[in-house]
């Protein structure tokens, strides 16, 4: 493929090469990108050729190809074969678009409509709604009416598309059929100048009059409105809702020549020009001044950066001035047209369809699979999409979003573009709503597919969606829709599950009845976002399951001895010091652990080994004793403290903890500690990202973002070295040998944050880091860990500490003659439910031997020889404190004449507790 002026063989712009192989029928992908057009011309003609691969020859050549960026779709004939036939009765269509323009047909007894040319600007997040009138003595009577994305037209053009009309209202009976087809094509859209503006403009002053009496009003295409066709055949209307008066102003072209930004024209259907200010929302007679425009200043860039952190702030439903009526039914019309209040990234990462839309975008794939927390914050959103407010400025689903961004399309109208010269960050700013946003609004806007158009056929309804579920499945999938709405939108769920009742009993005529219905598609939504959660929980299980079971082919803990592990309870970092550093790795890898405490009688069936590593955990990682430091002062996640040193025997202790941390993988033990993500990354091996840094040192974060995301200058005097105090000394660090002579550029800065990354990571901790490294690869290899992500780690050693009280009581068996609807159960769970987190922790570690949850939730609570429920058994005497049997995860529960004498026993049970015995 050549511009059609180009010929020289190397300046192609698009090539395909196949070989020999014969004469071949297929389909070819041709790419032609913005740069390939000329300058700011709308259009470029482009051709094909061949030339001889030897002699550079050419050998063939194809007629020119148009090729345009701005388009309008023009709708050549309508026709409809199925209007009722009434003697003496007439029918006329009218379409109008969602900017406002219009057109109506003339009357016609046979529902033919023939060269309409009727013109609309191709948007294809707009929509052209379609009514089919009849004329009647009586009035005009609506016959049918339906929503016909452009999208659908444009990717269909130059052929005959059919639409199913939908009855007025959605009253209509089951046998109510209506069939249109529309021919249409697609032409280069016609930008005219102001100088055959107001010509036009004159020649509809004088035809003013007669086309009042015929009832027709004249629209000329002007910023955005839509060219008529012929005055005989068609009307476009483009009205204003502003109010007429009879003053006029001369009319100059010179005055017209610009428009400042956010500022339109339009003509009433009197020929009086009308300005529009979209910005401050207002219309005036008097064309505004136009003003040179000032260079955007550093200051600017600042102030509007900060807005945008302040519009992430301040809530969604928030005002700052009063609504008047008027920007009350606008915004009232807009939250109509988004079929939602959530924002237009929320809308695009709630699509139904989302998943589709990620795997055709190599590069966004790329990014989403490269980042667990990108993935994490991701399915947050979509399970709770007031979370965005959370994210929103998180650079990693910042620039995820704007990789779907179409940027050869312009910026939608009253959007404008802010940055300064070569600065990367730019911000896009929305006057209509005066908001600023780091993420481009040029998203695709989804295909409504569910818009009634040709009828159906049976081969369709088989088809499946994203997640593999069919029609069917989904149809049979009600009850389950069903749940899910009542838990995830309690307020709507009503309304919703008496839909999918007659969906459940009426089966495909009432799916397609309610397929534009939005509570509905929010239903399907939901079920599909549930899908995609469980699909990666799905991925995790298998992969931790490789995990286990490759430990168990290489022999971990699997004997053929035992080591068995005796200590004491107010001795335990030192006994755990002394007796776990003194075995051999090779034995601890191999043997299997037993554990029992001093002065107490208990066998070791996993519940005495789960409650060593979380009493062990508490206290090693503990920042008291110094080895480790919080993160940050309102965080709870810790890290390796570089005050550790000041410890005797630090590198030994740092060895230590690196051995519990293998044991407890081995044993498949959790312990009750977070530490950071960085901390996780060093274990795996995997490479720090700036946002590590966001919980450990904010200042640091940012600053390091700061230099990401502007342009260097040798004003900043950068080099690769840093400072650091230590002992009251400041000494300079450099990142590189000679670093400090090396000056931070554009060119080099991505080396220099990863350096400064690695150093504020691991700054004084190197030795600490490689003496825990030493101990945790001394018992379990490197590569069984690489599996994991820096998140999946955190879930396998330390779980969630997050409660899910029905899931607890769903996966909760009864002995004894005990069941879930017994009055001392339902005492025993309303006591739970008073409870607050920290006392239904301690519940779980009186009972399981450890306060952590598995990430797959209560149904994977470890016993002595693999999963095992929580079990409560009807046991003992009223005088009886409650008992359990860590190694079972068994809570022994006598019958209490009361829910008071329950709660207070419960309550002894599980703080005075404190050590182990055989009855």
């Amino acid at each position: 493929m050549f511009e059609i002026d180009e010929f020289n063989p190397l300046l192609y712009v698009d090539y395909k090469s196949y070989g020999v192989c014969g004469s071949k029928t297929c389909f070819v992908n041709w790419k032609i990108t913005k740069a390939h057009m000329n300058g700011s011309q709308k259009q470029s003609n482009f051709c094909f050729r061949y030339y001889d691969g030897l002699t550079g020859a050419l050998r063939a050549s194809s007629p020119p190809l148009l090729v345009f960026t701005d388009a309008q779709i023009v709708i050549d004939s309508i026709t409809s074969n199925t209007l009722p036939q009434v003697k003496n009765s007439s029918f006329y269509a009218k379409i109008r678009c969602t900017e406002g323009c219009q057109y109506r047909t003339h009357l016609s007894q046979h529902g033919i409509w023939d060269n309409l040319k009727l013109s609309f600007p191709v948007d294809r997040s707009r929509e052209l709604q379609f009514y089919l009138k009849e004329r009647c003595w009586k009035g005009d009577k609506i016959i049918g009416e339906a929503n016909i994305p452009l999208a659908e037209l444009v990717h269909r053009t130059n052929k005959d598309l059919a639409f199913i009309l939908r009855p007025p209202g959605g009253n209509g009976n089951g046998q109510f059929n209506c069939q249109i087809l529309i021919s249409c094509h697609l032409i280069p859209a016609r930008h005219e100048s102001l100088e055959e503006t107001m010509s036009n403009l004159r020649m509809s002053r004088n035809a003013k009059n007669e086309d009042v009496r015929n009832g027709n009003s004249l629209g000329l295409p002007l910023s955005g409105s839509v060219s008529s066709g012929s005055s005989n055949m068609s009307t476009s209307t483009c009205s204003s809702d502003r109010p007429s008066t009879s003053s006029s102003h001369s009319l100059s072209s010179s005055s017209h020549n610009t428009l400042p930004s956010g500022w339109e024209i339009r003509v009433d259907r009197h020929g009086r020009l009308i300005y529009l200010d979209h910005v401050n929302k207002r219309t005036t007679w008097q064309p505004p001044t136009v003003l040179e425009k000032d260079p955007m200043t550093s200051s600017d860039i600042s102030q509007r950066y900060a807005c945008a952190r302040r519009t992430v702030i301040k809530g969604r439903n928030q005002n700052t001035d009063p609504e008047t009526p008027k920007k009350a039914k606008d915004s009232k019309k807009d939250r109509d047209h988004s079929s939602s209040s959530h924002p237009q990234p929320v809308r695009f990462l709630l699509r139904h369809n989302f998943v589709n839309t990620l795997h055709n975008n190599p590069e966004a794939l790329r990014v989403y699979n490269e980042s667990a927390y990108l993935k994490h914050i991701i399915h947050r959103i979509r399970r709770d999409p007031s979370k965005f407010d959370k994210f929103e400025q998180n650079r990693e689903l910042v620039e995820f979003i704007n990789l779907f961004a179409d940027k050869t399309q312009p910026l939608p109208e009253g959007w404008q573009i802010a940055r300064q010269g070569d600065q990367q960050q730019r911000l896009f700013i929305d006057h209509s709503s005066r908001r600023i946003t780091l993420i481009d609004p040029r998203l695709p806007d989804e295909i409504k597919r569910r818009t009634r158009s040709a009828p159906p056929n049976r081969r369709q309804f088989r088809r499946e969606d994203m997640n593999g579920n069919t029609i069917v499945d989904i149809l049979q999938r009600t009850e389950e829709l069903k749940k899910l709405v009542r838990k995830r939108f309690p307020e709507a769920a009503p309304k919703i599950c008496k839909k999918l009742a007659i969906i459940s009993r009426m089966g495909e005529p009432a799916l397609l009845h309610f397929a534009n219905d939005v509570d509905l598609i929010t239903a399907i939504s939901a079920l599909e976002s549930e899908n995609l959660e469980s699909r990666d929980r799905n991925e995790f299980e298998e992969k931790l399951s490789y995990f286990y079971t490759s430990l168990q082919r290489a022999g971990y803990a699997q004997g053929p001895g035992k080591i068995r592990f005796r200590l004491r309870r107010d001795h335990l970092m030192q006994d755990a010091f002394d007796k776990i550093l003194a075995v051999d790795p090779i034995t601890l890898k191999k043997y299997h652990m037993t554990v029992t405490f001093d002065d107490e009688d208990g066998l070791d069936y996993g519940g005495p080994s789960r409650e060593l590593f979380f009493l062990l955990s508490r206290e090693l990682f503990n920042p008291y004793y110094g080895l480790f430091e919080y993160s940050a002062n309102d965080t709870y996640t810790v890290q390796i403290s570089p005050m550790s040193k000041f410890v005797d025997n630090y590198l030994r202790w740092m060895e230590l903890c690196g051995r519990v941390l293998a044991l407890a993988l081995i044993h498949r033990c959790m312990l009750d500690t977070f530490f950071t993500r960085a901390f996780y990354k060093l274990l795996i091996g995997l490479p720090y990202k700036i946002n590590d840094l966001q919980c450990m040192d904010s200042q640091f974060h940012n600053s390091l973002l700061w230099i990401r995301e502007n342009k260097i200058t040798p004003d900043l005097d950068l080099t690769f070295s840093t400072t650091e105090e230590i002992a009251g000394e400041i000494i300079e660090k450099e990142l590189l040998p000679g670093g400090k002579d090396v000056l931070v550029t554009d060119s080099n800065k991505e080396e220099f944050i990863n350096l400064m990354l690695r150093w504020r990571v691991e700054r004084n901790v190197e030795e600490q880091g490689k003496a825990l490294l030493r101990g945790i690869y001394s018992i379990v290899d490197r590569d069984y860990l690489r599996i994991f992500d820096a998140e999946q780690l955190e879930l396998v050693l330390s779980g969630t500490v997050e409660i899910d009280i029905e899931d607890w009581r769903e996966n909760t068996e009864y002995k004894g003659g005990f069941y879930d609807g017994h009055v001392v159960v339902t005492w025993f769970w309303n006591t739970v439910y008073s409870m607050n987190n920290a006392d239904r922790l301690k519940l779980l570690q009186f009972v399981t031997g450890t306060s952590s949850i598995p990430f797959e939730g209560f149904k994977a609570l470890r016993g002595s020889n693999g999963p095992r429920k929580f079990t409560i058994e009807k046991w003992g005497h009223e005088e009886s404190l409650p008992r359990a049997h860590t190694c079972f995860n068994r809570l022994d529960l006598p019958a209490y004449p009361t829910e008071k004498i329950l709660i207070d026993k419960l309550r002894i049970a599980i703080n005075e507790s404190s050590s182990y015995a055989i009855e």
